[in-house]
């Protein structure tokens, strides 16, 4: 086995003794007869482990490798609109935008970048995600 030696400075030690001070508190609330407590390097190597399980679950089931084929993501906000009789002036006017560009991105010719997605997205009511994306084969 080896050896690997981190070092922090003192407010990420802080909270990471914090968060598993925590995680040991939820643990016997949910098994009162539990007495064990995390160490702070046991959680940290939890963690890693959880994270490299988090990789090999998104590698087997990645859309991005199958066949060399690029997906490309599109959104739904026009059903999602519709559905709600939500119309893109008014999606425009709430974002202080104008509507042939959210028209654009409601037509799926361009893609919004992240934190206008979100903004769209909170303006639309928050639908659950996996109902405003999908991969397309191009």
């Amino acid at each position: 086995m080896r050896e690997v030696i981190i070092q922090l400075n003192d407010e990420t030690y802080d909270q990471i003794k914090e968060i598993t001070e925590l995680e040991n508190l939820i643990n016997r609330h949910r098994d009162k007869n539990r007495r064990d407590d995390y160490k702070i390097e046991e959680f940290i190597v939890g963690c890693i482990a959880d994270k490299i399980e988090q990789i090999k679950h998104f590698d087997s089931v990645n859309p991005f490798q199958e066949n060399n084929k690029q997906p490309v993501i599109k959104n739904r906000f026009k059903e999602i609109a519709k559905q709600k009789n939500i119309y893109i002036k008014d999606v425009a006017y709430q974002l202080d935008m104008k509507p042939p560009n959210i028209s654009k991105i409601f037509n799926n010719v361009s893609q919004p970048r992240l934190e206008l997605f979100i903004k769209i997205w909170l303006v639309l009511g928050s639908p659950p995600l996996h109902q405003c994306i999908y991969l397309e084969v191009e």
